[in-house]
């Protein structure tokens, strides 16, 4: 499936019938970089790409509840949810052609990382349940179960030029990969390209050689 890519004032436009405007997307992806850039290589073997994750959800977050989002959870998916209750955002890792309008088959963007059932399952309901270009009936029962609700992924990518993004919706996997997008939103606006970032700290850093040192016990005394 080929997805429909919005990109320039028609990524604006179709972010704005999301209830969500550039910045409110700029603004997690920034706070992921600044707690990854925080990690060094005393952190754990792939610190810096848990923090990144953890803190771009928590950031999204804390923007966007003052607005009424809620969020959750469940199955250890970070979700924030649109106020209507219709819908909910997750950011995650992605690999690929990531912000690139040009990705248009199955497989050039897709997330960094397998994923499990409960991800699966996510994205199955979300190829049934949405027609495309979806605008969410105001009308719908606000209180659907989570789990059920269609999700979209706040993509981003560390790469050569910078971090990438977008905001897709995902309607098919591959293996254990999220491969497939029914749409692509992509902001002309990448304020993070040529950001002074390491692309290796969203990589698993290699373990730390190894220390020996020396140890004495004592007797009792």
């Amino acid at each position: 499936m080929e997805p429909v890519c919005h990109v320039g004032e028609a990524a604006v436009r179709r972010l704005r019938e999301l209830d969500l405007t550039p910045e409110d997307v700029h603004r997690p992806i920034a706070g992921g970089l600044a707690e990854a850039r925080m990690c060094t290589e005393m952190d754990a073997p792939g610190m810096a790409g848990y923090a990144f994750w953890s803190r771009s959800n928590r950031t999204f977050r804390e923007r966007m509840t003052p607005n009424a989002w809620t969020f959750s959870n469940a199955q250890s998916i970070l979700r924030t949810i649109n106020p209507s209750g219709t819908f909910a955002i997750t950011a995650v890792s992605g690999s690929g052609m990531v912000g690139e309008e040009a990705a248009d088959f199955v497989g050039d963007v897709r997330t960094k990382n397998p994923k499990g059932s409960a991800v699966a399952k996510l994205v199955e309901r979300n190829f049934k349940q949405l027609p495309l270009f979806s605008v969410f009936d105001e009308g719908m029962e606000n209180e659907v179960e989570v789990n059920d609700l269609p999700t979209w992924f706040l993509l981003y990518k560390s790469s050569s030029a910078g971090l990438m993004f977008e905001l897709s919706l995902p309607v098919q996997m591959h293996g254990k990969y999220v491969d497939s997008w029914r749409e692509r939103i992509i902001l002309d606006d990448n304020p993070f390209l040529g950001a002074e970032f390491d692309i290796k700290r969203l990589d698993e850093m290699p373990p730390a050689t190894p220390v020996d040192v020396p140890v004495k016990f004592r007797g009792a005394v």
